[in-house]
């Protein structure tokens, strides 16, 4: 047989790893012989399995897993280091996966910070407090938690904690509330409520029925004290009502009954009481019939209330019948009143229809009068202003160095003509912005602009204009034009602004323009006042020329917070 040879460096190593065991085997066996190892873990083939050394301790290790109590140990964190059976079996999980696990994990959220505050009174000394708990199934543990600090080497700052669980002692509180709740109904309620017993003797009774009869009703016969007549209406609600004697007997053999009318006469009271009857048996497990239950309310005073509600409801009728009759009549008048009206509001909208007819002629013909004057300033007025510049000019080169001072006057002359041939061509522009067909309505608006802005140098001026120039016709276009400028001329006569803004932008659908500043303002219920004197056509003009190109204008303004007017206009618009 072949044999291996093996080198002295793996037999160094083999003797040292030997070496090593042995040393930690009889550290193992001094630990045991001097109790410090209270179990042992061996592992095997059902897995980890622990055994416990039996020495002083033991006793009391059985009395912890004997004990009706959950206990554990917590470290500092709150995770639980050592846990009795009682303990797993409140928090519903096994003694492996409990271990290593936190305290706070099955305490109910609501209270986790008393459960801290308990936890930290306890590391002093000791604390109670009582706490819900929810086990790993759901299930609420009502619980009362006892912390105690707990000296161990191994986890300084541990706590020992005991668990009652208060499960059954709630439930039995619950019990004793319903009886007290029980009493308290049968003392505070105000009916007559009676239990009686399968012999027809009253074991119950409210404090209402005692006050009613006067007397202790308790272990007497139900038909004795508590007779009772059932009105029969077999003839309706109109006929007459006979009484028929009520017994407790046939409540015992399982009849109920269900508001029933009744005529109750108390043994020792003045006149009958009309009450309200409601009965039925007692049943128990098997369904066999325990005793029955009879509540009675009185509704005398209801009845008689009911009879006054009657006479009253038949009153009102009646008035009802008299006062619908007049209101047929004013329906009647009311009918004919709004025919007539709505015949005024149909001849209204069509004089409202002719107003606007006329007023959108009336704006066509405003602007084709703009346009004739503007081409009599420009052709006849203009060009003569031109013609005297340039004869009173050749005029003064013909003169002769002795009629100087005619040639001065001549001279000064110059500019004042100059000047009024520039108002003409202003004139001329705002009369008839002849420039549209020139520059387009972009080029226009931005010329319009520039020119304000030259003759206001004291504003800041933000200008945003997206191309319209194919978006309108020529009609629409001059619309724009003149909303815009009437806008820029109210800013500067009025305003007095140090910031106007001009936006122009669109959309697939429409055309969006926006004019800002922030002057003074002004009251813009002026706008709408037909009475006001201040009141101008200016802005009435805009609301005009914007409705007749299917558009929407808004103007907002405040005094001394500046002035926002915004249109709209449908891309194409407008007629041509």
């Amino acid at each position: 047989m072949a044999t291996s040879h093996r080198c002295p460096e793996d037999l160094l190593a083999e003797i040292a790893d030997l070496r090593n065991r042995l040393f930690e085997a009889e550290d193992t066996l001094r630990a045991i012989r001097e109790g410090e190892v209270d179990a042992v873990v061996v592992s095997g083939p059902a897995g980890e399995q622990i055994y416990t050394l039996k020495g002083a301790d033991y006793s009391y290790r059985i009395l912890i897993e004997a004990m009706n109590e959950g206990a554990g140990i917590l470290a500092l964190d709150g995770d639980i280091l050592y846990a009795n059976q009682k303990l797993s079996e409140i928090l519903g999980a096994s003694l492996e996966r409990l271990v290593g696990t936190r305290i706070s994990d099955y305490v109910e959220a609501a209270d986790r910070e008393l459960l801290m505050a308990l936890l930290s009174h306890g590391r002093q000394g000791g604390s109670k407090g009582e706490v819900s708990l929810r086990n790993r199934y759901g299930v609420i543990v009502p619980a009362y938690l006892s912390f105690r600090s707990f000296n161990l080497e191994e986890a300084p700052g541990a706590v020992c904690l005991v668990v009652t669980d208060l499960t059954l002692q709630k439930r039995q509180e619950a019990i004793l509330a319903e009886e007290q709740l029980s009493r308290a109904i049968f003392e505070q309620v105000a009916e007559v409520i009676l239990v009686v017993d399968p012999e027809g003797r009253i074991l119950r009774a409210s404090q209402e029925a005692q006050q009613i009869c006067r007397s202790n009703l308790l272990l007497r016969h139900f038909d004795e004290v508590i007779q009772l007549a059932i009105f029969d209406k077999t003839g309706g609600e109109s006929g007459p009502a006979d009484c028929k004697p009520f017994s407790i007997s046939s409540i015992l053999q399982g009849k109920i009954f269900y508001g029933l009318e009744a005529s109750f006469s108390p043994p020792e009271g003045p006149e009958p009481l009309e009450m309200l009857l409601n009965a039925g048996p007692l049943r128990g497990r098997q369904g066999e019939v325990m005793g029955a239950v009879v509540t009675l309310t009185d509704i005398t005073e209801r009845r008689r209330v009911a009879e006054a509600l009657k006479a009253a409801h038949d009153e009102l009728e009646q008035r009802v019948k008299d006062r619908t009759a007049e209101l047929r009549l004013m329906v009647t008048q009311l009918q004919e009143e709004v025919t007539n009206r709505l015949q005024a509001e149909e001849s209204l909208k069509e004089s409202e229809a002719r107003l606007r007819h006329f007023s959108s002629r009336l704006l066509d013909a405003q602007e084709r009068e703009r346009k004739r004057i503007a081409a009599e300033l420009h052709d006849e007025l203009g060009h003569a202003l031109l013609t005297i510049k340039l004869q009173l000019r050749a005029l003064g080169r013909g003169l002769t160095p002795e009629q100087k001072t005619l040639a001065e006057d001549i001279q000064a002359l110059q500019p004042f003509i100059d000047g009024v041939l520039k108002n003409v061509r202003r004139l001329y522009s705002d009369l008839n912005p002849g420039n549209l067909e020139d520059l387009g309505l972009t080029g226009a608006l931005r010329q319009m602009l520039d020119l304000f802005a030259k003759n206001h140098k004291n504003i800041r001026w933000q200008i945003k204009l997206d191309n319209l120039d194919q978006d309108f016709p020529p009609l629409t276009q001059t619309v724009i034009y003149r909303i815009v400028q009437e806008s820029l001329t109210n800013i500067g006569k009025h305003a007095k602004p140090s910031w106007v803004s001009v936006r122009v932008k669109r959309d697939p659908t429409t055309a969006h323009f926006t004019v800002e500043d922030n002057g003074c303002g002004f009251d813009t219920s002026q706008i709408h006042s037909l009475d006001d004197p201040n009141r101008g056509l200016g802005l009435a003009a805009m609301q005009e020329r914007v409705r007749m190109q299917g558009g929407t204008l808004e103007i907002i303004s405040r005094e001394n917070q500046g002035t926002r007017i915004a249109f709209t206009l449908p891309l194409g618009s407008g007629r041509e």
